[in-house]
């Protein structure tokens, strides 16, 4: 017994004390039951059996009854004594509460993605486009593989800010490249997802960055009638990924390898925002990296 201690009942009983400089013992997993009088799931009990109010007093007359209870209150107090709960932990309580964000890996060597998709699912699918030189065989298909100015030739526009270009969607060049239909029909395979709409981005080089954004179906709400679930796929040169909550601003980040894919559903376009960061001066690279999206709509729990 470690009656020496003077403990907090308050803190026992409630969990907290409202007093700011409390002169009694604020200790954690005591049994309020065995405090106040008598617990009765005796050993079976979770919660430490170390302490007990001073204010309770024996009313038992007997007193070799009493030496006996004591003598097994020690023997139970030393038991309860290896429960006690360190604390750093904060609660055992359950929560049930949605988390902000679930990060899932999905397995190329499947034709599939099995796993239930959820609204609040960022999925990474590393080497799902391994077989091939993507990067060099999207520029020549499109015809500018060699080409040091292709915004100049109409195929490409400056987009965000002019931070990197994008082929522009009302010219006729998706029935000129195989690659690209391949690779969208490949992740309509995977996730079964209805596309509805594509973007083909181009960053020359590791300079060129995307700000974070949300997509429009998470601010336009006919978009978001056809839309939950965006699909990126990286060639070339690896490139961070981030997110960045949009009220408490955290950010998770991680890395695009060449041939992998990234995704997120709708309750992740609408509370977070996404972007490829930009890079420091000193760790530049002249290479580029070209970025596939797909937005369309796949069957999403809540």
């Amino acid at each position: 017994m470690s009656e020496s201690i003077k403990v907090c009942k308050f803190f026992v009983e409630k969990g907290t004390c409202n007093k700011k400089e409390c002169e009694f013992a604020h200790i954690e997993n005591i049994c309020k039951f065995h405090f106040r009088g008598e617990c009765k799931n005796g050993d079976k009990c979770k919660f430490s059996h170390e302490y007990k109010s001073n204010n309770l007093t024996n009313n038992t007359s007997d007193k070799s009854h009493n030496k006996s209870n004591n003598k097994q209150n020690l023997t139970n107090d030393k038991k309860h004594k290896k429960k006690l709960i360190r604390k750093n932990t904060e609660t055992f309580e359950p929560s049930y509460t949605p988390r902000d964000m679930t990060v899932c890996i999905g397995n190329p060597k499947l034709s599939t993605y099995n796993r239930k998709i959820s609204t609040r699912d960022v999925i990474y699918v590393p080497d799902l486009f391994s077989d091939s030189n993507f990067y060099n065989a999207l520029l020549e298909e499109i015809g500018i593989a060699t080409l040091s100015g292709a915004e100049e030739k109409g195929v490409w526009k400056l987009w965000h800010g002019d931070s990197h270009l994008i082929a522009d969607d009302h010219l006729n060049w998706k029935n000129k490249c195989p690659t690209f239909n391949h690779i969208i029909k490949k992740l309509t395979e995977y996730f079964g997802m209805d596309v509805k709409a594509t973007r083909f981005n181009w960053y020359r080089d590791s300079s060129e960055w995307k700000p974070y954004h949300h997509d429009a179906a998470a601010v336009d709400a006919s978009k978001a009638e056809k839309q939950n679930f965006t699909v990126g796929v990286s060639f070339g040169l690896t490139r961070d990924a981030a997110f960045e909550h949009a009220k408490t601003r955290t950010t998770v980040e991680f890395p695009l390898t060449d041939g992998s894919v990234y995704c997120f559903s709708k309750d992740i376009n609408i509370e977070w925002r996404h972007g490829i960061p930009q890079v420091p001066p000193s760790q530049y690279s002249d290479k580029g990296r070209i970025s596939i999206i797909a937005w369309g709509w796949v069957d999403q729990s809540i």
